[in-house]
C-alpha cells in the first residue's frame, strides 16, 4: 500500500523524526486559510504547494510550486487543485489531484543552501534482509544517479538480528561527508529513528529524496515516500480502513481485496485462474511459453467457494484486453464442480455478443463432475486434462503457430 507524502511525514513525527510544518488542503480557498496558518507559524516568506498523488516527479510535472503570498497560494494552488498530473511514474491519462500539502519552505536561506542526500531503507529480496541504499546526490531519481554516477551510490545491509548497528550509521555519515562529531551523532540517532519507524510499520520501502542538511545543521526529510507491506496491514487498522477509498490500486483490484483475492493486474491477453501462489505462477509461465503473455496474476486461494469464483471470473472478464482465459484448478479443498458452477454461473451473465473462450483445467475433488457440468452449459469452455494440451488450446485460440 502506498501512502501519501503526509501520511508519511506524519509517521516519523511519530518517531521524534522533525519533518517541515506542513497542512492539508483541498480546495484553493482552504490552501488560503491554511497558508495564514503557516506563514504565522513559520514566519516565513515563502511556501510549497504540494500535490498529493501516488507518483513521483511532480515538480517536473508542476505538482510542487512555491508561493510567495496569499494571492500566489490561491492561483497555484488553484492551478494544480482537480487536474491530472501527468510524471514518468504516472499513465499516459495522469493522477487527478485531490489534495495538497501545504508546507513550511526549508530552502529559505539564500545565503547558505542546505546540503542535499538521497536515502532509503528497503527489503532486498535476493539477499532477504532490509539495506539502507543512500548518495550525496539528493534531489535526483536514484536511477539517473546511478547510471551517471555509479560509484556515488552506496548501499548498507542490515543484519536482521542484529538490526542497525552503531558502526552503520558512522560510516553511512562518512561516506555522505559527514565528519562533525555532534552532527555525526544526531545523523546516527535520526538513522536509528528512521529505521524503527520502518520495522514498526511493516515497510517495503521508506525514501527520502532529498534529505537536507540545513545551514544550522538540522537534518530534515523534505519528500517522503513510504510502501506498507499488504499482508501486514491488519497490524496498522487506520492505513487498513482507508485503503480501498484513498489508496490508487485500480477498481478491479478493489474489488479483488474485498472478495479476498490475490490478484494483480497485468498487461497480456491471457487471463489466469489458479488456486494456489505457486501454481499461479507455473501457469503464467507456461502461458507465456506458448506464447500468450498473462493478463493478470489471480490466485483464488484454498478456501475458495462458489461465489468467490464467480466474482474472480468477472474480475477477468473485465479487462478488455483478454482474449482467452486459462483456468488452472487442483481440487483439494477447493472442489472442481464448486468451481465449474462458478465459471458457468459467471459466464451466462454475459452479454450474449461477448464470447471470450476460456481453457479449463481441472484435476482432483469432484472432477469427473465438474467436466460434465462443463459439457452439459454448452458454452465456448473448453475441457483439458494437461498443461500440454491446454497450452496448444491456447495457441489455437490465439492463432499462435
Amino acid at each position: 500500500m502506498n501512502l501519501y507524502e503526509y501520511q508519511g511525514r506524519e509517521i516519523l513525527k511519530s518517531f521524534s523524526i522533525q519533518v517541515p510544518d506542513g497542512m492539508l488542503a483541498y480546495s484553493p480557498e482552504d490552501a488560503v486559510r491554511v497558508a495564514k496558518i503557516l506563514f504565522k507559524k513559520t514566519k516565513k516568506k515563502s511556501l510549497v504547494i504540494k500535490a498529493q498523488i501516488h507518483a513521483g516527479g511532480r515538480g517536473k510535472a508542476g505538482g510542487i510550486q512555491i508561493a510567495k503570498n496569499l494571492d500566489e497560494v490561491y492561483e497555484k494552488s488553484k492551478n494544480i487543485l482537480g487536474k491530472f498530473l501527468i510524471t514518468p511514474q504516472t499513465s499516459k491519462k495522469g493522477k487527478l489531484v485531490k489534495k495538497i500539502l501545504l508546507s513550511e519552505d526549508v530552502y529559505f536561506s539564500e545565503l547558505s543552501p542546505p546540503t542535499e542526500y538521497y536515502l532509503s531503507i528497503l527489503l532486498n529480496r535476493d539477499i532477504e534482509k532490509n539495506m539502507i541504499l543512500y548518495s550525496r546526490e539528493g534531489g535526483v531519481n536514484i536511477e539517473d544517479i546511478s547510471k551517471k554516477n555509479p560509484n556515488q551510490v552506496y548501499t548498507e545491509v542490515i543484519d536482521p538480528i542484529l538490526g542497525l548497528q552503531f558502526f552503520q550509521t558512522r560510516k553511512i555519515g562518512f561516506n555522505l561527508g559527514i565528519y562533525s562529531n555532534d552532527f555525526l551523532k544526531n545523523f546516527s540517532f535520526f538513522l536509528f529513528s528512521l529505521y524503527k519507524s520502518y520495522i514498526n510499520y511493516d515497510a517495503l520501502l521508506l525514501e527520502i529524496n532529498p534529505l537536507i542538511k540545513t545551514f544550522d545543521e538540522k537534518i530534515v526529510p523534505v519528500d517522503v515516500k513510504i510502501i506498507l507491506d499488504d499482508n501486514a496491514l491488519f497490524r496498522h487498522k487506520k492505513y487498513n480502513l482507508i485503503r480501498d477509498k484513498d489508496n490508487d490500486i485500480n477498481t478491479i483490484e478493489k474489488e479483488a481485496i474485498e472478495a479476498k483475492l490475490n490478484f494483480l493486474k497485468l498487461k497480456g491477453n491471457v487471463g489466469c485462474m489458479v488456486n494456489g501462489a505457486g501454481l499461479a505462477m507455473a501457469t503464467m509461465d507456461m502461458i507465456k511459453s506458448c506464447g500468450g503473455v498473462p493478463a493478470n496474476f489471480l490466485d483464488i486461494g484454498g478456501s475458495a467457494d462458489q461465489k468467490r469464483v464467480e466474482t474472480a471470473f468477472d474480475l477477468i472478464l473485465k479487462d478488455k484486453s483478454v482474449k482467452t482465459i486459462f483456468i488452472n484448478i487442483f481440487g483439494g479443498i477447493v472442489r472442481c464442480d464448486t468451481v465449474a458452477e462458478g465459471i458457468i454461473n459467471s459466464y451466462s451473465k454475459i452479454n450474449q455478443n461477448i464470447e471470450i473462450p476460456v481453457v479449463v483445467r481441472l484435476q482432483g475433488t469432484n472432477e469427473k463432475i465438474a467436466k460434465k457440468l462443463i459439457k452439459k452449459s454448452l458454452l465456448p469452455i473448453y475441457s483439458t486434462d494437461s498443461l500440454k494440451e491446454a497450452s496448444y488450446k491456447i495457441q489455437e485460440i490465439l492463432h499462435i503457430k
